[in-house]
């Protein structure tokens, strides 16, 4: 998996989308684009098809991902990278340890994997 990624035993750098402008379409649906504490953001009031946001069912579907998080680590003059797999259930605990300095490194890639059977 991570392969995919390596070459000459480099990272590959992938571009991010900007948005055009100061708007955000999800299916020709315009969303301003806000800034609060210097972070970009939309605010959605209903999903793709019309349908507003269930407190239950957001956070089924947030439980049910899985998260693949990369951390870079210096040790004896050498570099690793460590893969950390973490359900979505426990990905506030994984930042916690992470920002109190149980889990230590510096963030190099976070990937989301939603499971098939998922919207």
């Amino acid at each position: 998996m991570f392969n995919d990624y390596v070459s000459d035993d480099k990272i590959k750098q992938f571009q991010t989308r900007k948005p055009k402008g100061k708007s955000f379409s999800s299916k020709n649906k315009l969303a301003e684009i806000k800034n609060f504490l210097g972070f970009e953001y939309v605010k959605l009031k209903k999903d793709v098809n019309g349908i507003r946001f269930s407190e239950k069912s957001l956070r089924d579907f947030s439980y049910d991902l899985k998260y693949n998080i990369s951390l870079m680590r210096k040790s004896d003059e050498e570099i690793f990278l460590y893969q950390y797999f973490i359900s979505g259930s426990e990905l506030k605990r994984f930042f916690e340890e992470y920002i109190n300095g149980t889990i230590e490194g510096e963030i190099i890639q976070i990937e989301k994997y939603t499971p098939e059977n998922l919207a």
